[in-house]
Order: structure tokens, then sequence, then C-alpha cells
């Protein structure tokens, strides 16, 4: 699980790169974090939680999620800007996958039906489409080793598969119970080298991680991503959900790799 990778969610083609506002949130505290902040060892049962959560979302055939954004960009003279954004993922494993990204200045949406993967920007009426490989989990590869693109909250498609990222994580602690809208959730708190996070997960028989945060502590500022979602696990999109037909007005374009040429000199 490469939790630094959230910080990267940001979505680009042909240099563009994602950004928006994002509603305000009305939550409420259940349980107050401890009085002083103390330095604690790993507890087992944040580790468990981590892995309930996780076998969760890989049993999950298909689902929809809404999900509000909200990231640090540190400037030179140590400022933070905050740079926000929506997103509407549709999934249906293996092979079906969109999201719809919506900023205040830009808007992508993300297509794959199992056989290609298109990148379409509805506001300049461009698109890219390429071959795509049979499953998600590669195809998000794909994206990220040959295109240099972050699927947006990559990582619930990753989660607790990694036996060994348990032995990155330095600190787990229970911080307390927590309102998030309606849904009580158990917020936790893991401490890594380079970054700290916190997680809160729902209450019950559905584990849903419902709120992230990470703080990255290796570079200037201490920039901070937050992630609030909201999940409907007994949707099943349809096909045409995942494919795209361009209009006469669309006008297709290369999205170029990112991998060194091949080509002898």
């Amino acid at each position: 699980m490469t939790l630094r990778s959230h910080c990267l969610t940001a979505l680009a083609l042909a240099g563009l790169v994602l950004a928006g506002p994002v509603p305000a949130q009305e939550d409420a505290a259940v349980t107050a974090p401890p009085e002083a902040a103390v330095e604690v060892a790993v507890e087992p049962a944040a580790l468990d939680a981590l892995h309930r959560m996780g076998a969760y979302l890989r049993g999950l055939g298909s689902f929809t999620l809404k999900a509000e954004d909200r990231i640090d960009e540190v400037l030179e003279n140590g400022q933070k800007i905050q740079l926000n954004k929506t997103i509407d993922i549709k999934v249906r494993k293996p092979d079906h996958l969109r999201a719809d990204i919506v900023t205040d200045r830009k808007a992508r949406v993300i297509y794959y039906d199992g056989k290609q993967f298109t990148l379409y920007a509805p506001e300049g009426r461009y698109y890219a489409t390429v071959d795509a490989p049979p499953t998600i989990r590669e195809l998000l590869t794909l994206l990220t080793e040959k295109y240099g693109i972050e699927f947006p909250l990559q990582d619930l498609f990753y989660w607790g598969t990694d036996a060994a990222a348990d032995a990155d994580i330095q600190q787990a602690m229970w911080v307390g119970a927590s309102r998030i809208g309606k849904q009580l959730t158990d917020h936790y708190a893991f401490r890594q080298a380079d970054v700290d996070w916190q997680i809160w997960i729902a209450q019950g028989d559905e584990p849903l991680p419902l709120r992230y945060v990470i703080t990255t502590k290796d570079e200037p500022g201490e920039p901070q991503f937050m992630a609030d979602m909201a999940w409907n696990v007994k949707a099943t999109p349809n096909d045409g959900v995942f494919t795209f037909s361009p209009a006469k007005e669309d006008e297709p374009i290369e999205i170029l790799s990112q991998e060194p040429s091949q080509a002898t000199p």
C-alpha cells in the first residue's frame, strides 16, 4: 500500500491538472481524542481493523463511490494552497471502471470497459483511447507506469494485498469513536517513516473507509491530503456506463507514453 501516492491524486492529460472546490462537511465527534499526544506502539487491534476493511473491499464485486478530496500545495514562500475536487467512481470487477472528476476549472472522465481505456475532457471535446489489459488492477499499473496517470483513490483497489505493508507501520492506535454524517466510525491513527495517516472505518458489518487524512512529513510545509467517501455497495452499473462513444464534435488526441523509447539510436 503506497500511502504516499494519495498525495499525488491529481490526474493529468496533456499537462492539464485537476483541482476544484469541495462542499462543506458537517461532522460531530462522538469520542474525543486522547488529551495528550502519547508515543504508542503498534496496537494489534488497529492492524486487525485495517485487515478486516481490506478483506471487505476486496470482496466487493461492484459498487459506486462519491468522494471529495482536498490536498495542500505548498508554495515557495511556505504558504499552503488547498486544491479540491469531487470524484464519482463506478466499479464492476474485474474489468469495468469509470471515474468522473469535476473541479471548478476542469472536468475529466475515465472509461474502462475491459478492452479499452479512454480519458475524456468534456469541456475541450477531446479524448485519448488506448488498448487496455483485462483487469482493473492491471490497468491501474499500466496507467501509472506507462502514462504517469495516478487514478484517484487508487489504493482502495490494493488495500490488504501487500502482506509486508504492516512492517512499514511504526505506530498504530485507536483514537476513538466518531460520527461522520449519520454513521458511527472507528478512528485510527498510524505513523510511518515519512507519513502520518488517519482513517475512519464504519462500524458494523460493512467496514468501509469513510475518511482518511495523510500528512507527508518529509516535504516542506508537511502538506496534507484528505478524502471523504460515500459508498453504495449494492449498485450494479450497466455496460453502457463504462463505454465511451465519441460524438461527432469530439476530437481524438494521442496520449503519450512516459516510458523510455525502445528505438535504437
